[in-house]
């Protein structure tokens, strides 16, 4: 089912969904003039999305850059025969820089999202994929720009 046929949510939901993965911090006052609520109905219906598990945390955004990490990249990755996924998934996460890991369908089997100090960091860290995480193949795309779809 399509997040916009969710019977569960409305449109004022879905505002107030936005609007919190925009700014998690947003206060209810704040949040209720956005969406023509009062603080209370607000805060009942956050209350009820997370009840739902339609939210399932609020979470800080880290600008890379000022941590010294201003160089991101996608490394797409084939893994040695005889490696399994579990094995590269806790060699991998003992690795500093790696943002996130997803398993895929397809010719490749995970696609990492990592932050780096510069190129050299970027090369040290797929050679450590290499050396220490079993990866037969990697393939790397540096993140120009993003855009985020919100809801």
């Amino acid at each position: 089912m399509r997040t916009d046929e969710n019977s569960e949510i409305d449109g004022i939901d879905r505002e107030i969904i936005r609007e919190l993965l925009a700014h998690a911090r947003k206060s209810f006052r704040d949040l209720g003039l956005k969406v023509h609520l009062s603080p209370n109905a607000t805060a009942e219906r956050v209350r009820r999305l997370v009840e739902a598990g339609i939210i399932s945390g609020f979470h800080a955004e880290v600008d890379r850059t000022k941590l010294g990490q201003s160089l991101q990249a996608y490394i797409d990755i084939r893994l040695k025969p005889g490696t399994s996924a579990q094995t590269f998934q806790m060699s991998a996460a003992k690795l500093t820089g790696i943002l996130s890991m997803a398993s895929m369908t397809g010719a490749l089997d995970f696609r990492l999202r990592v932050a780096c100090k510069d190129q050299e960091d970027l090369v040290g860290l797929i050679e450590s994929l290499r050396s220490k995480a079993g990866v037969q193949e990697t393939n790397t795309s540096i993140i120009l720009g993003e855009i985020t779809r919100w809801v």
